[in-house]
C-alpha cells in the first residue's frame, strides 16, 4: 500500500497544483489515511484538498474522514488569515521606519498559484540589504540569531525570519541576478531546495513553488541569463535534475523547464532525489527520527541536523561540493557562536 498511497498522493497533488479534474483507483479508509499523512508530512494539505475537490463525488474520501478534512480546511484558512495579518503589520512597521524588505519564498511564491490560498502558509521570510538589516534587527529585540545570521522571532504565532542575504548561496552579490527579478526568484527557489535537500529534508511544497514559478514566469525572463547564473553558482546540473523531477512527477510542462546548455540527468540521480523528497518531507517531517529530535533539547536538534547533512553527502557532493561545505561550515560556526 505505501507505493499506492504515494502514487495517489501525487495524482491529487498534480490535480490541485494545476486545477485539473481526475479519476483514480479509490483507496480504502486506511489508504486514505496514508495519503493524508503524506500531505501533512510534505506540507501540501491545501493542494491535496484541492485535488480531492477535483475528484468525482463517488471517489472522494469516505464519510468518516470528512471531519478531519473540514478541520484541515478551517486550520489552513485560519493560518492564512493570521499569516496575512502579521505580514501586513510588519510591512507597515518597516515602511514607517523607512525600510524596504523584500519577501522571500512563502507569500512571494504563493502569488504564482492559480489560487494562492491553497499554498500552506509557513514562516515569513524577509530580506533586507546590509544597510537596513541592523535597523530592522533592532526593531525586534526578542529575536534570536540563527546559525546562518538570520534574525528569528515570533509574532502572533507566526515565525518571522529577517535575512541579511537574499540567496542561500555563498557567492558575491555582484555575480548573481538582482534580488526580486524573475531570474533572481527562480535561482532563489532552486538554491533553497538544494540547501534543504542536502540537509534534514525538502518537501513537495518547495517543489510546487518552483513548478508554479517556472510556469508563471515563462517568457518573462532571459533563459540564458538564468543558465549563466546557475552555472556560476555551480547549480546548473542540480537545476536540470530538479526540473526533470518536476516534469516527471509534478506535471510541469517540459517547455517551461528548458535551459540552454543544461545537462541531461541520470536516472539514478532522479531516483535519489525522489527518495530524498519522500523520506525527508518538508523540513524532515516525514522522518520519524527527525520529528522526535525536534521535541528534545537544542543539542539533540543540532546533532540531528548535522547527521542529516552527513548522510546526504554522497548526493550533495556530486552536485555542488562548494555550497555543501560552505553551508555546513556556516551552520557549525553559527552554532559555536551561540
Amino acid at each position: 500500500m505505501p507505493d499506492q498511497a504515494w502514487n495517489i498522493f501525487l495524482e491529487l497533488l498534480r490535480a490541485g497544483l494545476w486545477e485539473q479534474d481526475l479519476q483514480l483507483a479509490v483507496p480504502d479508509a486506511a489508504g486514505w489515511e496514508q495519503v493524508l499523512q503524506l500531505g501533512r508530512a510534505q506540507s501540501v494539505m491545501g493542494l491535496v484538498l484541492r485535488g480531492i475537490a477535483h475528484l468525482p463525488e463517488a471517489q472522494r474520501p469516505p464519510e468518516p474522514l470528512w471531519p478531519e478534512l473540514q478541520a484541515w480546511e478551517l486550520a489552513l484558512d485560519r493560518a492564512n488569515v493570521r499569516y496575512a495579518r502579521v505580514h501586513e503589520a510588519l510591512q507597515a512597521q518597516f515602511a514607517g521606519a523607512g525600510l524596504h524588505p523584500l519577501v522571500l519564498k512563502g507569500r512571494e511564491a504563493a502569488k504564482y498559484y492559480a489560487e494562492p490560498s491553497v499554498r500552506q502558509a509557513g514562516d515569513i521570510d524577509l530580506y533586507l540589504q546590509e544597510a537596513e538589516f541592523a535597523q530592522a534587527r533592532g526593531m525586534a529585540p526578542d529575536a534570536r540569531t540563527a546559525s546562518d545570521g538570520a534574525a528569528v522571532f515570533v509574532r502572533d504565532g507566526v515565525t518571522v525570519e529577517l535575512h541579511p542575504r537574499y540567496y542561500d548561496l555563498h557567492l558575491p552579490a555582484s555575480v548573481l541576478p538582482a534580488p526580486g527579478t524573475p531570474c533572481g526568484e527562480l535561482l532563489l527557489l532552486s538554491a533553497h531546495i538544494f540547501k534543504h535537500a542536502t540537509g534534514p529534508g525538502v518537501g513537495c511544497k518547495q517543489l510546487c513553488d518552483l513548478a508554479r514559478a517556472l510556469t508563471a514566469l515563462d517568457g518573462r525572463y532571459d533563459r540564458q541569463e538564468l543558465a549563466d547564473a546557475l552555472r556560476r553558482a555551480g547549480l546548473l546540473r542540480w537545476h536540470a535534475l530538479l526540473c526533470a523531477l518536476l516534469v516527471a512527477d509534478l506535471g510541469l510542462a517540459p517547455s517551461c523547464a528548458a535551459l540552454p546548455g543544461a545537462p541531461s540527468c541520470k536516472p539514478r540521480d532522479l531516483d535519489a532525489l525522489r527518495r530524498i523528497v519522500r523520506a525527508g518531507g518538508s523540513f524532515g517531517l516525514a522522518d520519524a527520527a527527525h520529528r522526535r529530535s525536534r521535541k528534545r533539547s537544542a543539542l539533540v536538534k543540532k546533532t540531528a541536523t548535522a547527521g542529516a547533512f552527513l548522510r546526504r553527502l554522497p548526493f550533495s557532493l556530486r552536485f555542488n561540493a562548494r555550497e555543501t561545505f560552505a553551508t555546513m561550515w556556516e551552520l557549525t560556526m553559527g552554532n559555536l557562536r551561540k
